[in-house]
């Protein structure tokens, strides 16, 4: 007789576990269909900033079909869109685990290339989608830390013109719907409105952002700071257009370790390629902690010696832009190296620690060539006093913090 009682309870507990499980289950399947989230926040989620109202928007069924295939893998976090196209309004969702759209929010049309409309939407994505931890990646055109009208002088050369495959000019938006607002992100704007530590990582999946300068002017923004010191392909039909998410995204969720092995799986995307012109592809992850010294360690060795920068000659710098970028982009240790009139160990080991992986292949689209030796991974813009053209490039760079490297810089 006990032993039927103890029998009878023993079976009444795994009903009552199982009618919890399936409860469970339901409310998570009701949640999933709903795009609403359960209450207790998941452990990451990463926002992809799609500023796609310009001529990326050819890239974008490209981009978004692989970040569903990479949300099908083992092991990944919340995958949130935010997508701005030609002739569509602005919307927000998430991917599911099964690669489908869950609609979270559809905006008026608006401009995406707004460092306002971008911290908005961030908010709004950490409300509908809770998480401990945040990433983001900001996709689209960019011209590293250059104001906006030289990204758009850029963007008029014609195709016709372009040497083998298309490239990515941070940010552009054909619609801005504003008369007075640039169609682009300036990057000292971005800086002054994002919040600090607004993520775990910023990863700019766009042309030329690895520079010096705009990673010190976003160096509070979060820990972690990846972007490429050239351009980026963008050639979808060739499977060599930008971030290869089918890959790259499950490593997208996590800290330093899993970031490294993202960025690995960026540069062996490209590196694999059969044809030369689309091996073509530089990446860099730094500490953004450690971006302070840095600065200051180029401070010691270059605050009185802009004279000296301002005369050297630059063709015996390894550069990461082509014939058609603005020539204004050149290795920082090449630089630093040639301009120092004393030791530069304590730099390279501040260079060290700052740059966690960075990774380039031997040359880029055929034209141009990356010396191993002379590649540390973050360009730096050269003041040349000889360069007319590029004054108005001087205006800008001293809007910049990194400009305070030389001392009192001015134009």
């Amino acid at each position: 007789m006990k032993s039927s009682k103890k029998l009878s309870l023993v079976h009444g507990v795994q009903r009552l576990a199982y009618l919890l499980l399936l409860s469970a289950c339901l409310l998570a399947c009701s949640s999933e269909e709903n795009g609403t989230m359960p209450g207790t926040p998941l452990s990451f989620t990463t926002l992809v900033y799609m500023m796609a109202d310009n001529s990326m928007d050819s890239q974008v069924d490209y981009a978004v079909g692989q970040l569903k295939q990479g949300m099908k893998s083992k092991d990944v976090g919340n995958t949130v869109v935010y997508l701005d196209r030609q002739d569509a309004s602005p919307r927000l969702f998430r991917i599911s685990r099964q690669g489908e759209e869950i609609p979270l929010k559809d905006y008026p049309e608006e401009n995406s290339a707004k460092a306002e409309t971008l911290v908005r939407v961030i908010g709004e994505t950490k409300q509908l989608v809770p998480a401990d931890h945040f990433g983001l990646v900001l996709w689209g055109h960019a011209t590293g830390w250059l104001p906006g009208g030289y990204s758009h002088d850029i963007m008029q050369v014609s195709v016709s013109s372009r040497q083998n495959l298309n490239t990515r000019y941070m940010g552009l938006d054909g619609t801005p719907n504003e008369a007075t607002t640039s169609p682009l992100i300036e990057i000292d704007a971005l800086a002054k409105l994002l919040p600090d530590h607004v993520a775990d990582y910023i990863w700019f999946d766009a042309c030329l952002m690895a520079n010096v300068e705009t990673f010190y002017q976003l160096r509070h923004k979060c820990q972690y700071l990846i972007g490429s010191p050239t351009v980026v392909l963008a050639e979808a039909q060739y499977d060599v257009s930008g971030i290869p998410y089918a890959k790259v995204l499950p490593f997208l969720f996590g800290g330093k370790d899993a970031l490294v092995q993202a960025c690995k799986t960026y540069y062996q995307h490209y590196e694999g390629k059969k044809y030369s012109n689309m091996r073509s592809a530089t990446i860099t992850l730094v500490d953004a902690s450690k971006m302070d010294a840095l600065y200051q360690h180029v401070n010691v060795l270059l605050k009185d010696r802009l004279s000296c920068v301002e005369t050297m000659d630059t063709r015996t710098l390894q550069a990461y832009h082509r014939d058609n970028d603005p020539h204004v982009f050149f290795d920082l240790a090449d630089m630093v190296h040639q301009s120092a009139d004393r030791a530069t160990s304590a730099f390279d080991k501040a260079l060290s620690d700052a740059v966690l992986y960075r990774a380039a292949t031997d040359k880029f689209l055929d034209q141009l060539t990356l010396v191993p030796g002379h590649c540390c991974g973050l360009s730096v813009y050269v003041p040349l006093k000889q360069w007319n053209a590029t004054k108005e490039y001087k205006y800008y760079f001293r809007e910049m913090e990194w400009s305070n490297v030389y001392g009192n810089f001015t134009p």
